[in-house]
């Protein structure tokens, strides 16, 4: 079930999974598919605070690019 969950939650939270993918990858050395499911649902990952972790963790290492323009994103 936590392995369905895994990519069950990175077809719904794109944006976090991605950036789960690159912190694991950059600071634990594990592939996405290779990360232990449990861990990668759990809330160290897939909650808020877990998701500004990894945000911030990104930010700081320059993993991150930023993005121009931090309103809306509606162009009218």
């Amino acid at each position: 079930m936590f392995e369905a969950a895994k990519y069950i939650n990175a077809y719904w939270f794109l944006q976090q999974t991605l950036g789960t993918a690159i912190y694991l990858q950059s600071n634990e050395g594990v592939d996405f598919a290779d990360a232990n499911a449990r861990l990668v649902v759990s809330d160290k990952f897939s909650s808020a605070s877990g998701a500004n972790m990894v945000h911030g963790s990104l930010q700081a290492n320059g993993l991150l690019k930023e993005t121009p323009g931090q309103g809306s994103g509606c162009t009218n």
